[in-house]
């Protein structure tokens, strides 16, 4: 990628006023075990655990439309499906030097959309019939050299052409495991209960759009038992260059990598800075020029300002500032969403405290509260400035749509059933599984390869 592309331009936002690898058989399979039903190759574990198919029923969920309960695939035979398909398996694998890697490549992402149940390398190969085709693929996978980063590149360019975006979502997925083996493995905090939990975790750009959301690149989180670890690091083949970073600074790299990739204008990205220093983050994604909407902690230290810019009292919290809003002052607006309701908002003129040296950038606090719950108040920084409430509000629930799409396609399709014994082979089954999910998105919305952006097409 070129680090001297042009800097990106803001979109308008929605509503607003404006030698054959794998043929020699020199590696072995092992059998399928184990209470997670993992997958025991070299690279090749695949956690049962984490996947949403009913085995007992050998359904998936009917209201999505996604599972053919005819043929047990997505999509069956329609033509239509089977063009969309193609023609993002060519785009996508395009970047791949070989004809045998661009057919395994393509075999593996239609496993894991047709496959029902735990989406290992046995159960995607087992539907060619040839058994060659189950190391064929684990070789691609675990022990072939080609990078992954042309293949996102590739894939985002394409989708991004044919759902374009109203926003990028940074998500943190925390997956629980039953071993130590997979690479990052380590104990982590459940972002839901606070307990530590054996997991992986990876940080991945969404992009969300009308259809719904869709990954196009990744982050898997490293800790200093892998970094720090000579023998660890080098069974799991993790680069030199690659280091420990927080969630939030993930996040930038990946935004500034796809928009590399896909162009100049770019929207609005969704970001959890409650963790992070939200003046040194806007500072970054507002230097690339591309737009924000983070989330803040309530103790965020900020500047209150007048509504021409102007320093308009001493420094404050988050809390503090939402604390001293007037209740005639506050909006009453209908919030979209899994958390749908009537939501009491406020828009407040500040800047970040902690932003570092250079031009001050005027940016706007949104705060939402329940009125049934006020001390579940949420807190949000934008430079958004002249967006409409209503406009922020429904950018700001993006996130949780984003958070569904996960569950419903993603776990369907394994993006989160590998857990890999090596970094490369990690990041090389998400690049394959995020292909299969921006299919399954696809074709759930009915759209012919190549034909008008998906945004056009009722769902």
């Amino acid at each position: 990628m070129n680090p001297a592309a042009p800097a990106p331009t803001r979109l308008p936002l929605p509503g607003a006023a404006t030698g054959p690898e794998g043929d020699d058989g020199s590696y072995g399979l092992h059998s399928s075990h184990g209470s997670h039903g993992a997958y025991d190759g070299p690279d090749g574990a695949h956690g049962g655990a984490t996947g949403t198919y009913d085995g007992a029923t050998g359904t998936y969920d009917r209201a999505t439309g996604e599972h053919d309960r005819t043929t047990g695939e997505y999509g069956g035979a329609d033509p239509a499906y089977d063009g969309v398909v193609g023609e993002l398996v060519r785009q996508v694998l395009g970047p791949l030097p070989r004809r045998d890697q661009r057919r395994s490549g393509e075999l593996y992402i239609r496993g894991l959309l047709a496959t029902t149940g735990r989406k290992s390398i046995r159960n995607i190969a087992s539907r060619t019939g040839a058994p060659a085709d189950a190391q064929r693929l684990h070789h691609l996978v675990s022990d072939s050299t080609w990078p992954w980063r042309p293949l996102r590149a590739a894939l985002a360019a394409h989708m991004v052409r044919l759902a374009p975006p109203t926003a990028w979502v940074v998500h943190t997925a925390t997956t629980p495991r039953t071993g130590r083996t997979g690479v990052g493995t380590d104990y982590f905090a459940d972002p839901r209960t606070g307990r530590s939990v054996n997991a992986q975790r990876a940080v991945g750009l969404w992009a969300a759009g009308a259809q719904g959301g869709y990954p196009v690149d990744w982050h898997l989180r490293l800790t200093a038992r892998w970094l720090d670890d000579p023998r660890l690091r080098r069974q799991a083949g993790i680069p030199e260059e690659a280091a420990a970073v927080d969630e939030a600074e993930a996040g930038i790299a990946l935004v500034l990598n796809t928009a590399r990739a896909t162009g100049p204008a770019q929207p609005p990205v969704l970001l959890d800075a409650r963790h992070s220093g939200a003046g040194r983050v806007a500072a970054r994604l507002a230097a690339a020029g591309i737009p924000y909407l983070l989330r803040i902690s309530t103790s965020q230290l900020l500047v209150p300002l007048t509504a021409d810019g102007r320093p308009a009292g001493p420094l404050a919290t988050a809390r503090q500032l939402a604390a001293g809003r007037p209740t005639g002052r506050w909006n009453r607006i209908p919030a979209p969403g899994p958390a749908a309701g009537v939501r009491e908002v406020a828009r407040l003129s500040c800047r970040a405290a902690d932003a570092p040296p250079g031009p001050r950038q005027r940016q706007v606090l949104l705060v939402q509260t329940d009125p049934h719950a006020r001390q579940d108040a949420a807190f949000w920084l934008t430079d958004l400035v002249n967006a409409p409430v209503a406009t922020l509000v429904r950018l700001a629930a993006t996130p949780a749509r984003v958070a569904r799409d996960v569950t419903r396609t993603g776990r369907r399709v394994g993006l989160y059933d590998f857990e890999g014994h090596t970094f490369a082979g990690w990041h090389r089954h998400i690049t394959l599984a995020s292909a299969a999910h921006a299919a399954a998105l696809l074709a759930r919305a009915g759209s012919p390869a190549g034909s008008r952006p998906l945004t056009d097409v009722a769902c």
